[in-house]
């Protein structure tokens, strides 16, 4: 799974995965909710009740993913992207569907550097960035707060911490802590051109997904942008850095 925080670089590191010819690394996906909806039907449906169709849920859920993303792709490696994985209840979902913990990679970034930069994607296109309006819900807080709510708990070790300053300063080095964590054997990736091959939706914000064919650090000044208090208020925000 491909999780995380917005703004830390998870289009960038699916585009240099997705150079892979054995891994299909999705846009974001509707899996997790495929999985949760399927997953539910047999305790919603009153109808649903007799023993061999109560014992057929789990071989059912577990033909699921193939079903699903052989519509997709012929690849053998699946990497799911949604940042709604990394929740104690999907990790708990995931669980009991296919009877193993999930191995989520969550690129994290600088919470000051996360909201810099949605100001200045927001000021280029001419949009005032309401800080009590943009960070709340599905654009910030859900995410923060289930990867927050996860890494404190006994699900630590399902995840992969990939912080976004290393992402771009030491790539490979990063990309070979992925391939041994998903245990599959490290490829060679061509990092002097990157580039996205499914572009994401950009929920009316352009540039949102857009990535530098180089890979390199941007060079935002967050305190400058943020001012003094804000990015006092954000720094305080890195949790899994404490």
């Amino acid at each position: 799974m491909l999780g995380g925080l917005p703004r830390s670089g998870i289009t960038l590191l699916s585009s240099i995965l997705n150079q892979n010819p054995i891994i299909y690394v999705t846009t974001s996906s509707p899996f997790v909710e495929i999985l949760w909806r399927t997953f539910n039907v047999w305790e919603e449906d009153t109808d649903v009740g007799t023993h061999n169709i109560q014992e057929s849920r789990t071989p059912f859920l577990r033909k699921l993913p193939y079903a699903y993303y052989s519509e997709l792709t012929d690849k053998p490696i699946i990497i799911d992207k949604r940042r709604q994985w990394q929740g104690v209840t999907n990790i708990e979902l995931y669980e009991k569907s296919f009877g193993v913990l999930p191995k989520i990679i969550c690129p994290v970034r600088s919470c000051e550097d996360i909201v810099a930069s949605y100001v200045n994607i927001y000021k280029k296109n001419n949009i005032e960035f309401d800080y009590d309006k943009e960070l709340t819900g599905n654009r910030f807080e859900i995410c923060y707060n289930q990867l927050k709510d996860s890494f404190n708990s006994g699900y630590r070790d399902c995840f992969l911490l990939v912080e976004y300053n290393d992402l771009v300063e030491k790539t490979e080095a990063v990309l070979e802590q992925i391939y041994k964590f998903i245990d599959i054997p490290l490829y060679e990736h061509n990092l002097d051109y990157v580039f996205t091959t499914e572009p994401e939706a950009n929920h009316g914000i352009n540039g949102l997904h857009d990535i530098r064919h180089v890979i390199e650090k941007s060079t935002t000044n967050s305190c400058r942008v943020l001012g003094d208090e804000q990015f006092s208020k954000f720094q305080d925000w890195n949790f899994w850095r404490k």
